[in-house]
């Protein structure tokens, strides 16, 4: 153990709990009755606020803090004899979906829990970043770096698995977070380059192939991506709409609870989940917006900093694994806000609506608080078993 040994990593404590309050005060704001100038006193106000979503995620942030402080708190050495569990767990859960989840616009990724929803591919994100660094590490530990086919192929195949699973959803958004989190990890071990050389030419053989086994939905959304005239009545008219709240948000922004705003009257759909950051910019404006996008910034490369320090193979890819699947969320999340990227149902970490995807973003803080607690940032730490 090292013997000085950090506590906490101040500065990505405070980034990730600003964004949580962040995050609960934009769903008072996008969900109260529409403001009409009237709101003289503070009683008229608190009328017209609606507290069903703030509460929901307030509750989502409790029950996922339950699971990401121990998470956080104990010697990530530790997760190794139970990661192998949780990744197959999570890939029969990922299978049980296909057979009695429940099916929302033509995909099957969910299980109704009373009021809620429990979505699956998001947990398999964090088991699947868990069982690669474990064998990822393996290898770097036993020989330097990933050079071997063997130590490749095993990846692989435990990559291939919850993506086949969630291709057959079919959620591409997922699927493609799933890809840029296997790709990051085999960088981190520094993967010889003749398996990035192979796994390129595989990826153009069978992107035809995966585009097949697409909805008509989803191949919809990436025709449309390419030429938004084609759908004006349905994604393609939504993005439009998105562009337009963020638009009118100018440079400053109208203002939380503020008279005339667009996404109080869900004028683009999703507005809690998908396209949140459009309220986010209509609320605080281009500079607003651009405060967030710092926040998040500044939060992935602290998690860099930390992964570059880290001695120990396992613990840098497990942060690596963790910083790729935020940062693949922002960007697909914010992107197809703007039109640069295709709508694909993505939340925005943190801050979007929903329990299943705020129990993964915290458990990944939680991953990276523990790695910087036992290694201090820079000391190397017993591989364990």
């Amino acid at each position: 153990m090292p013997k000085n040994r950090a506590k906490i990593d101040i500065l990505s404590t405070v980034i990730v709990v600003a964004l949580l309050l962040f995050g609960l005060l934009i769903l008072l704001n996008i969900f109260a009755d529409r403001f009409d100038g009237t709101e003289t006193t503070f009683a008229k106000f608190w009328d017209r606020l609606n507290f069903e979503y703030f509460n929901r995620q307030l509750g989502n942030i409790l029950l996922s803090l339950v699971v990401a402080i121990p998470i956080a708190t104990l010697n990530y050495t530790r997760y190794k004899p139970f990661l192998k569990g949780v990744y197959f767990g999570a890939c029969l859960l990922l299978a049980l979906v296909l057979l009695i989840g429940e099916n929302t616009r033509g995909m099957v990724g969910w299980f109704t829990l009373g009021t809620r929803t429990f979505q699956p591919s998001e947990i398999a994100k964090i088991a699947l970043i868990g069982i690669l660094s474990k064998s990822a590490a393996q290898a770097v530990e036993k020989r330097g770096k990933l050079v071997r086919f063997g130590d490749f192929l095993k990846l692989l195949l435990y990559f291939l698995l919850p993506f086949v699973l969630v291709l057959l959803q079919p959620d591409l958004g997922t699927a493609v977070v799933y890809v840029v989190i296997f790709a990051a990890i085999l960088f981190a071990a520094q993967i010889d380059w003749k398996y990035i050389l192979g796994g390129g030419i595989l990826a153009v053989a069978g992107a035809p192939f995966i585009y097949m086994v697409l909805s008509p939905a989803q191949k919809a959304r990436i025709l449309v991506f390419l030429d938004p005239t084609l759908d004006l009545l349905g994604d393609g008219h939504n993005v439009a709409r998105a562009k337009e709240i963020i638009a009118s948000g100018g440079i400053w922004g109208k203002g939380l609870f503020q008279p005339g705003t667009l996404s109080q009257t869900g004028y683009v759909p999703e507005r809690h989940t998908d396209f949140i950051f459009t309220g986010i910019v209509e609320a605080v404006g281009l500079v607003g917006g651009l405060a967030v996008i710092a926040a998040f910034f500044v939060l992935l490369i602290r998690w860099i900093l930390i992964a570059r320090n880290v001695k120990d193979p396992f613990g840098r890819c497990m942060i690596v694994g963790c910083v790729t699947l935020l940062g693949t969320h922002i960007f697909e999340n914010i992107g197809m806000s703007l039109g640069v990227m295709p709508v694909t149902g993505i939340p925005l970490p943190f801050i979007s609506y929903g329990g299943s995807n705020m129990l993964a973003s915290l458990l990944a803080a939680g991953i990276v608080m523990s790695v910087y607690r036992n290694t201090g940032g820079q000391y190397a730490v017993g591989s364990g078993q």
